[in-house]
């Protein structure tokens, strides 16, 4: 499936804060409640600052997504060095801050508020894809013009 919007951050560090803008718009202009707009983009940020910070500095990272039947679906494609974050084992969140492990936070945040969460590698590149479902706004709030 082709998909709705796309957006690519060019190497370096410049540009995330624009690209979570866009993506905002892009999400509520489709009609996606809030509460979804918000968990995608934390979810995004914290992808794309790990690609950032701990993929290579030189690596370009596209994020295309698609909305549909009350779900959005995005991915991000970077050109990094091959890594699988769903690989990690998940963070013993039971454990102090003192005596946990640094890492892995974040892939566990994103795991725990996406619905799906899917890595592949093609070709060079890392892709990472996510989907959230949301519940469309009830008939009463589509009439009063709210929609989350």
């Amino acid at each position: 499936m082709e998909p709705d919007f796309a957006h690519t951050l060019p190497p370096g560090g410049k540009g995330p804060s624009v690209l979570l803008d866009t993506l905002e718009e892009e999400l509520a202009g489709r009609g996606v409640p809030m509460a979804t707009v918000s968990s995608v983009l934390l979810a995004v940020d914290e992808l794309v600052s790990n690609v950032r910070n701990h993929g290579g500095a030189d690596a370009s990272v596209e994020v295309a997504g698609q909305v549909t039947d009350e779900q959005v679906t995005l991915t991000i494609t970077d050109d990094g060095p091959a890594f699988d974050p769903l690989a990690a084992e998940a963070p013993d969140t039971t454990l102090g801050v003192d005596e946990r492990e640094v890492g892995g936070l974040g892939i566990h945040l994103v795991r725990r508020m996406m619905d799906r969460v899917v890595y592949r590698r093609v070709g060079n590149h890392n892709c990472l894809q996510f989907s959230k479902s949301y519940a469309p706004p009830s008939p009463s709030r589509q009439r009063a013009g709210g929609t989350s």
